[in-house]
This record gives structure tokens, sequence and C-alpha cells, in this order.
């Protein structure tokens, strides 16, 4: 029970009642603020009371939780402010040496690429492998760089950069390097040039020989040796000239970006002051516009790869996705040469029969300049012959090639101006018997030679005599000086006799079998490129490091002979043909004159086709004859298959990049399943992606089923694409296109392996309707026939109506119902051609 509220007014009387005496006042004027300070407080308790009774419970636990958890993150976020200290990191592992002890390799596995590149700069050319130590490819080049370090060794310093290490200098500046590893040669002066060819040894040795003789010195005359395209510069080489600098600097850069090394640079000594060049093509001479652009790298190589132009060329994709093969055919039927491109030998003799070929091809208008350069093709297959054989006489004879020996360069300055003695003192040649001299200074301890240096040539004499040193010589032959022209020849000859042996070893020279310049034993296919509009494209590939390529079109490289196979490629007709039997001038100009008129087969050979004998090796494997087998089909076996007599066929066409394939793999298993008393249906299936077959049976989508007919081949039906493949889609596309003798026996097996009562009784039940209206057929086709066709037809009545018998009351005895069907099916291929009505009607 509460007290009554008194009002406002009364609450003032009573105030003004008590504070009647002036005694009282002060207590009185506190009294009074203390009676409105309850008030207010009152009235805040009363609102508060309204608005807690407003809100419900749950609402104030949630604010308040908002309100503690806003609480705590301006205290974390001011906690993070406030902590300035970096994340901690861990260390990174230890690097590890990616090459052996005791390589010839200098490996900067600690990834110093600064410190790699300036030790790099003190020698004359140095090849650097920048690689990641975890790195498939990098691992596979490791061999190979050791292998082309130790043939180069004597003319080029190798190392090795790690340029994955975390936080090490190389992984700094060359972070978004997306592959590995990368090989750039670095010569004393200029830019590095890169190497992007194959990673393998031999061409890596061809990249640094290019390297360190990148242009050829000529003579007034043309090059010796025939090359198919190359550049003539006539300027000024003496030292310090700008031109020679531009010209060796575009040679270095044409290196870089052409690992084919198509072209081959020459310059001829001319005291000029304004540089020629000339570009000579196949066809024709082009000169260098110096009135119009500037001599400089950049502008030669631009206005020689802008005007280069050759009808045979070597093509060598880059492994991985490259449009090369598709820019070089252009959309024409292109004649792939497979053949072994040793870069360690000087010419290759096959690529030169298909030059001379391709060359023969073009010549439309008897062209003089194409004529001479054909004849000088010839030549120098001849005398690449007489070379192959004189190097093979001696070189192999020799067990062992003496390796280059350096020059020590402080000695050969010592004795550089020293040429003779005085003619009594013969025999005194310093040169001829240096090593004799550093054995003697040797026996001593020390080897000082800046006392030597100050004698004079009297003086070197005297103590040529007082060394006891016979047989010199007062005039200077320059015998045992490795800087005179008769060593330098020598070792020219051995290192020639090096580059043999080991260009041997990776694979032998090849060389025409029969080749004869005798133009009556050739074909003439001189002009064709101008008679017809199936233009070849002439293209060569290096078979030992290409094979895949040959592969995919069905041929084996390792079974041919020297590895060597040429074929026709049609891309717009998406077919290919290959040429059988030996590669020589006579049959490559055979196969090129037989496609022009539309004489050759298309060949179906493939990928599948070289597993033949791997899947006759499973054929002949023990398969259980109760097991569901779908046959697996392939270009060979394939027409063999579907065309066997008296045999329905279902073919099955998939690829290993169809996702759908492998469901509908799985409805085909059922479906045979069902089927599998149906001794004259054959289930099969087909990589349509790697078998070739002929156009009428090619596919252009996968899956795809293709349904043969037993007898009528010719009326084949596709599965309809607008159907989804299902097990009854499936069987009733099957049954509607089989024959009316197998139709009945594909119920019955379906019948067979039905499990539900109710569902058999239906199935029973449609067998035995199918049977009557067979059995009514055969009768209308009784009436009308013959005497001997109706001794045929009777005995089919026969079994048709022991069939109807044992359906209706007998359905579980399988075995009597497979001899029947046996015996009708006989039947049915005793009247091959009276089933489709022909034989039937003529008889009529």
């Amino acid at each position: 029970m509460s007290l009554p509220k008194k009002s406002h007014r009364e609450a003032d009387e009573l105030s003004e009642t008590s504070c009647s005496s002036q005694d009282d006042a002060d207590f009185c004027q506190v009294d009074t603020n203390y009676g409105s300070d309850i008030e207010d407080n009152t009235s805040t308790i009363h609102l508060q009371e309204e608005i807690e009774a407003e809100i419900p419970p749950i609402a104030i636990r949630m604010l308040n939780l908002c309100r503690e958890f806003a609480i705590f993150c301006v205290i974390m976020v001011t906690l993070t402010a406030l902590t300035k200290d970096p994340p901690k990191i861990s260390k990174p592992p230890a690097a590890y040496p990616f090459f052996p002890k005791g390589s010839l390799v200098t490996d900067w596995f600690r990834g110093h690429v600064s410190k790699a590149i300036e030790y790099s700069r003190t020698n004359d050319i140095a090849f650097i492998m920048f690689y990641a130590p975890w790195d498939a490819e990098s691992q596979s080049a490791k061999k190979e760089f050791e292998i082309a370090a130790k043939y180069m060794q004597d003319y080029v310093s190798f190392s090795a950069v790690n340029c994955w290490h975390p936080q090490s200098e190389c992984k700094v500046q060359y972070s978004k390097v997306y592959r590995w590893p990368v090989l750039i040669a670095y010569p004393s002066h200029g830019r590095g040039v890169q190497y992007s060819g194959p990673m393998s040894a031999p061409h890596m040795i061809k990249f640094l020989k290019k390297i360190c003789n990148p242009i050829v010195r000529l003579g007034d005359g043309n090059p010796k040796q025939f090359e198919d395209i190359y550049v003539v510069a006539k300027l000024n080489t003496s030292p310090g000239s700008r031109d020679f600098a531009v010209f060796y600097t575009a040679a270095l850069n044409y290196v870089e970006k052409d690992p084919e090394y198509r072209i081959t640079f020459f310059v001829t000594p001319t005291p000029t002051k304004h540089p020629t060049l000339h570009l000579q093509l196949w066809n024709e001479t082009l000169v260098y516009p110096t009135h119009e652009k500037a001599w400089s790298p950049d502008e030669i190589l631009q206005w020689i790869f802008k005007n280069t132009h050759q009808i045979t060329t070597w093509v060598t994709p880059s492994g991985s996705k490259s449009v090369t093969l598709y820019n070089n055919m252009n959309n024409h039927p292109t004649l792939l040469l497979f053949t072994p491109k040793n870069p360690l030998h000087h010419s290759n003799d096959y690529y030169n029969m298909l030059q001379d070929v391709s060359q023969e091809y073009h010549n439309c208008k008897d062209n003089v300049m194409v004529s001479m350069h054909a004849l000088a093709l010839k030549l120098k297959r001849s005398v690449n012959v007489l070379h192959h054989k004189t190097l093979s006489a001696t070189c192999k004879a020799k067990s062992k090639v003496q390796t280059n020996k350096r020059v020590i360069s402080t000695l050969a300055t010592a004795w550089t101006n020293i040429s003779t003695c005085s003619k009594k003192d013969k025999g005194c040649n310093f040169v001829d018997k240096i090593s004799s001299f550093c054995l003697k200074w040797q026996s001593k301890g020390t080897i000082d030679l800046a006392p030597l240096i100050s004698l004079t040539t009297d003086e070197l004499c005297e103590n040529c005599k007082a060394s006891h040193l016979e047989n010199y010589s007062s005039m200077y032959t320059g015998t045992n000086d490795l800087r005179s022209p008769e060593a330098l020849l020598n070792q020219y000859k051995k290192e020639k006799c090096r580059q043999f042996l080991a260009a041997e070893k990776l694979h032998p020279a090849i060389l025409e079998a029969e080749y004869s310049y005798t133009q009556g034993k050739y074909r003439n296919v001189s002009g064709l490129s101008c008679q017809t509009n199936k233009s070849l494209t002439f293209l060569a590939m290096d078979s030992l490091l290409n094979y895949q390529f040959a592969r995919r079109l069905g041929v084996d490289l390792s079974s041919k002979l020297d590895k060597s196979a040429a074929i026709i490629i049609g891309d717009k007709m998406e077919s290919h043909y290959i040429l059988d039997g030996p590669i020589n001038g006579i049959t490559i100009r055979d196969f090129i004159f037989n496609f022009t008129k539309n004489q050759l087969s298309r060949s179906l050979e493939s990928p599948a086709t070289l597993l033949e004998s791997e899947r006759e090796t499973f054929k002949k494997a023990e398969v259980d004859p109760k097991s569901i087998r779908i046959k697996e089909l392939d270009t060979k076996s394939f027409l063999p298959t579907i065309f066997m007599e008296n045999k329905a066929v279902l073919v099955f066409y998939y690829s290993k990049q169809c996702s759908f394939c492998s469901g509908i793999s799985y409805t085909l298993l059922v479906t045979a399943k069902k089927l599998a008393h149906v001794d004259k249906l054959l289930f099969t299936r087909i990589d349509g992606d790697t078998n070739l077959l002929p156009w009428e049976y090619t596919m252009e989508s996968f899956p795809t089923i293709l349904f043969i007919p037993a007898t009528s081949k010719s009326e084949s039906r596709v599965f309809p694409s607008s159907i989804p493949i299902n097990v009854d889609n499936l069987l009733g596309f099957i049954l509607t296109n089989l024959d009316r003798g197998l139709k009945l026996q594909a119920m019955w097996s379906i019948c067979k392996q039905t499990k539900f009562p109710d569902e058999k009784s239906t199935c029973y039940s449609s067998l035995i309707a199918e049977t009557i209206s067979y059995i009514d057929q055969t009768l209308r086709q009784w009436r009308r026939s013959n005497e001997r066709m109706k001794q045929i037809l009777l005995y089919k009545l026969k079994q048709l109506r022991q069939l109807h018998l044992l359906f209706a009351h007998s359905p579980h005895r399988s075995d009597l119902i497979q001899w029947h069907f046996r015996k009708l099916n006989l039947n049915l291929d005793s009247t091959k051609g009276y089933r489709d009505g022909s034989r039937f009607r003529d008889e009529l």
C-alpha cells in the first residue's frame, strides 16, 4: 500500500510555515534545496523505470554486451598502435651447393649475383646459369651444363647462381622470373646474351662457339662454304672502329634472337668511311639503306628480320605453349622432314637435300640466280661427303685427341720480341726450348721473369749456351710456339677432330645413300608451286628432340632408318601422308609429285596404332568367359570389326578429355550386361581423339554412339543427341535398329535378367506378343514365296513356334531357348539375301 503523493501547492505552504522565524532561515534554505533535489531525483528514477519497463531484458543484455565489446576493441587497437615491433619471420634454411665439389662450374649457391657477374667479367667469355634448386628443369640442365663446361673449359668460364634462396641478392633483383633455369653468356664487354635453345650440352656448345666467333672474316670473294642465307658487311675493321663495333654487337644480338642461327655474318675489311651491308637470300640480294636507316645494331637486325624469307627452315618448338608450327605452316600444306639435327656437325645432308628439292620446286621462271644457288648446293653436298670421309679416316684412327694447352700470357709476353740470336749461336731459340728453361728455373725454387726481360739478345744467347741446350736454330721457326701459324693450324685440326668425335658420339652423320646428280633419275618437280593451288611449305624438325611430334602423327622414329621420316600435313583437309621407304632425292620428289596430282592415300596412322603390339599382348591374356567385355578398337581393327558378317556392332566414341564419357561408359556396360545373351551383337568402343578413321566414320563430338546393323552396313544410325543417354533409352535405340530375329533374342535376354515378378511377367507378355507378330509376318512372306523359299521359311516358323511355347510355358529353360535361337539365327544366315526383300521381290 503506497502513500498518497502531495501536490506542489501543499508542499510550498508547508515550507513557508516551518520557516517563519529568522533564526531558522539558513536551515530552511538548505531544507528547501534538499527538497528540490529529492524531487529531481524522483522524477529521473520514474523516467528510468518507465524506459526500462518499455525495453525487453534481452535487449538490455545485448546492449551491455556490445558496449563491453566496443571497449575491448578500443583497448586492442590502442595496444596494436603502441606495439611497433616488426613481425617475427623464421630464418631461411641454410643454402647448400647445387653442383658437386670439384666441379668446373663455380657455384654461387648463396645468391651473390653481383659477385658472380663481376667475377665473370674478368674472363673473356663467361656462361652463367641462374637456377632454382627445387626446379626439375634446373636439375636436368645441371648435368648438361657440366658436360658443356668440360668441353669448353679452355675458352669459357662457367658459373651458376642460386636465384631462389630467400632474402638473397639474386632473389631480390630477379623476383619476377617465372621459369628456371636462365642461361646468359657474358662477354668481357657489352651486355649479356641469353641462351634460348634446348637444354642439351651439344646445343650449348654450339651457342658458345657462336658467341666466341659471331662473325667470320671474308676476303674479296664470296664465302667458300655454301650458306643458305648470309650477311656481308664491308667496313673499316681497324682498332677503335665504331662501324665494326656496331656490326659485332648486331651479330651477338642475332645469336640471342635466333636459336637456329640461320644467318651467318661475314665481314670484309675495307678502309672506307661508309660501311655497306648486303643480305644474300636464295633468290635475291638486298642492300642495307644506310642513307635512310641509322648504323646501329637494332636497326640492322630489324631490317634483316623484316627482309628475310626462306623456303626451307628448321623449326624448334619451345616445349611449352607455342605457335611456332602454326606461324610457319601459314595455312598451307607442309612437308615436314624429321631428321637428327646434330649441332656439332657442320652440315646436315638430309636438310641440304630438302633445300635442293624446295628450290627446284619454287623455281617457276628458271631464275638464273636460283639455278646457280642450286648448283652451289649440290657442290657443297659432294664436298661434305668427302670432308666427312676424311675426318672419319684421320680422327677415328687416333685413340686420344690431345686437349688444348693454355698459353701462359706472361711467358708469351717475355719472348714476343725475341726472334733470333747471332749466326754463331745456332740453335739458340728460347721459344723452342721454353719448357726446358722453365725446368731450369724451377730447380732454383723460383721463376722470376723480370731479370730476363731486361736482358739483351746477346745476353740471352750466352744464357742459352750456359744451359747446355742442344739442337737450337738461329732462325725463328716457330716450332713448339703455341701462337705460331703452324701450331695454330695443328690446334685447329685437333679441335676439328675433337668436335667430330663428339658429334659422332651424339649421333653419326647421315648421308644420302644413293646421291646422284643425274637428273634423269629424278622426277621433274621444277616450278610445281606455280602450277597448283597446293603450294607446299618445307620445314625440318630435329628428330632427337621433337620425336613426340612424329609420334602424334603415327610415326615411330626409333624404328625408322636414320631416325628420319617425311610427312605431308594438309592443315585444311585435316589429313596427313607418310612417305614409305627410304628417304632420298628420288623418293622425296616422287612423294611431292604424287601429292600434287592427288595420287596419295590419306594415312590413318596415329599414336594409338603404335600401341598395337601392347594391345595384342593384352588380348592374348586369359579372360573370364562369364565377364562382360567391351572390345577396344583402334584404327586398324575398326573397319574389319564393323564389317563382320551377320554381326550387329555398337560403337561408343569417347575421348580422354571428355568428362561425360566416364558416366556413359557405365551406362554402356550395364546395357551390355542386359544383352549378354545376344551372340550376334557386339559392344565396342574407340578413342576418337587419338585414332584416325575414314571420314564417314569420324565423329565431331564426344560421346557419340553409332549402331551398325548386321546386314545393311550402310544403314548405320547415330544415337540422337537430343535424347539423354541412359540405360532405358539406349536399350530402346538398340531394339529399334536390330533385325527381327536379333530383336526377339535381345528382348528375351532383358526379360531373363529382370528380377521383380511383376516386371518379369509384363516383359514376357511383350515378348510373346512380339513372337506372334514375327510369326504373322513370316506367314505372309511364306504365302508369297516360291517353293524353295517356302521350305526355308517353314523351318523358321517351326523355330518361332517352339520359342513361343517356351516363352509361354517354360521361360526358365534357358538352354533350350538358346538352342532354338541358334537354330533360328542359322536359318536367318541362310536367307541373307531375302531379309530386306530385294531377292524376294525379284523372284516374284
